[in-house]
């Protein structure tokens, strides 16, 4: 490999590494070969593929780590491995499709012509679990991503943006202008070994079919038989999941961490009932909840002291003046884990009650209370108030993708936080960041905490079902001492950034 990377922090514990190959032929070999250098000489890190430019994740900045990247990437040889072939049939009669028509001057008939003539190879897998991003598409169907991305797009979507196409695998908001809607396809499974259907260097072609076909039905899941001690649900929030430390060493599989949006809570609660810090507990956004106890169960809300259940005993975690409060209880919810983790990812259908939010008459085990330690070992989280908010936050890598005032925009600004918030994202509502250029770059790793800014100059601080790739530029990334204090604030209450110490 030739040249010399650009290493960037990314974070308090992550390195960015652009291989200056956007515009290289083999760029995907190159940046494959690098990850691979990269996987050496970091076996204990994550290690996250965009287009062009790689991720080390769990590492910290040093002099020492920008040697070691230098020389693994430009030592790193290049390798080709033929993928395999997948036909998708599309429906093309996405929201999309006529405004890309008038943008492009053709008829909606062309664009489906330039669009499914291609095929595309998977340069990479990431955004959510199962997206591939596949190219080159025709250079005549190159547009930028839509200036404010959608709350909800469906899944099976199949979209264009910048030089890429891909397949929505889940319902989730997305900035990709849409062209159709793919049938019978699974992208992701966590049954099947791998879940991915997608890997990079696999080929795709799309076939047009007319609307009347009938897509598969969905499997429901059949929750196993709990054990004798649980908590019944008798009244939840919207989005009320279970959810324990997270999953590590995911993001290169396309998978986000997932976890508490208040870490500190969190480990309070299970340590005020002597769990571990990260065991699973239940997750109350915005809203109460109401459990009734099956069999002895001791719990704790927030780290408060615990409070014993008997057997029919009900319990209300109250509606606070925090956003998100949490649930534990002796022992740690049992729910079955999955791809290594408890924790629900709600866009992948993915751990917890079945990859869903918990909903009256849910039943949730509780694990064997003798497991947990004797004593607890932190104190309640600390109350909220009313006093804005100070976010630590650091310099992000796309400082050179903003107009020079960008960053002092964001510092000096003040925020609101939008109802227009869940755990991928929580955006916020103010000033608005100067952007100077269409959404035209390669997809690159995003990390929870990392501030994107949108075509419309809108911040979104990324949270922990973040998309594991994205198109829209990183200013700065929210330190991890502060991202409890961001998850606490209900929509509404403002915020100011402020540079880490």
């Amino acid at each position: 490999m030739s040249g010399e990377a650009a290493v960037l922090p990314y974070g308090e514990s992550a390195v960015y590494v652009d291989l200056g190959v956007e515009n290289a032929p083999d760029r995907a070999a190159r940046t494959h070969a690098a990850a691979a250098a990269l996987r050496e000489v970091f076996p204990g890190s994550d290690v996250v593929v965009g287009g062009g430019v790689v991720v080390v994740a769990n590492v910290a900045w040093s002099d020492e780590v920008v040697q070691a990247i230098t020389a693994a990437t430009s030592g790193a040889a290049r390798a080709h491995a033929p993928g395999r072939m997948h036909v998708v049939p599309v429906v093309y009669d996405g929201p999309d499709l006529e405004s890309v028509a008038g943008a492009l001057g053709v008829s909606k008939e062309a664009v489906v012509r330039l669009h499914a003539a291609r095929e595309v190879t998977v340069e990479l897998v990431g955004f959510l679990p199962g997206f591939g991003y596949c190219g080159p598409i025709d250079p005549r169907l190159v547009l930028p991503r839509r200036a404010s991305p959608r709350p909800r797009v469906p899944a099976g979507s199949v979209g264009i943006a910048g030089s890429f196409t891909g397949i929505y695998p889940f319902d989730s908001p997305g900035g990709w202008n849409l062209l159709g809607r793919a049938h019978g396809v699974a992208l992701f499974d966590p049954s099947r070994d791998p879940p991915m259907l997608l890997a990079p260097g696999d080929r795709l072609r799309f076939e047009p079919v007319n609307a009347g076909e009938t897509e598969p039905a969905r499997k429901e899941v059949v929750p196993k038989e709990p054990s004798t001690r649980a908590l019944v649900v008798e009244a939840a929030p919207a989005c009320a999941t279970v959810q324990d430390g997270g999953r590590a060493g995911q993001l290169a599989r396309g998978l986000p961490p997932s976890g508490p949006l208040d870490p500190e809570t969190h480990a309070a609660a299970n340590e005020a009932v002597g769990n571990k810090p990260d065991a699973a507990a239940i997750e109350v956004p915005l809203g109460a909840l109401l459990v009734r106890a099956r069999g002895d169960v001791w719990i704790s809300v927030d780290g408060a002291a615990p409070v014993h259940l008997a057997d029919g005993d009900s319990f209300r975690v109250e509606e606070g003046p925090r956003a998100v409060r949490y649930l534990a209880a002796r022992g740690g919810m049992d729910v079955p884990p999955a791809l290594g983790a408890r924790a629900t990812l709600l866009v992948a259908r993915l751990g917890g009650a079945n990859g869903r939010a918990l909903r009256r008459r849910d039943i949730v085990p509780v694990g064997d209370p003798d497991r947990a330690a004797a004593q607890p070992s932190r104190p309640p989280a600390p109350p909220a108030d009313d006093a804005m908010a100070a976010i630590a936050i650091d310099e992000g890598p796309h400082r050179s993708r903003f107009p020079a005032d960008a960053l002092d925009v964001l510092l000096s600004s003040t925020f609101t936080v939008s109802r227009l918030g869940d755990r991928v994202g929580q955006r916020l509502e103010g000033a608005s960041i100067p952007r100077d250029r269409p959404d035209l770059a390669l997809p690159i790793p995003m990390l929870r905490g990392a501030v994107q800014v949108t075509t419309d100059g809108t911040p979104i601080v990324l949270g922990p079902d973040h998309p594991t790739t994205g198109g829209y530029p990183v200013l700065a990334v929210v330190r991890r001492a502060s991202l409890g204090a961001l998850a606490r604030l209900r929509p509404g209450k403002t915020l100011r950034f402020v540079r880490g110490a």
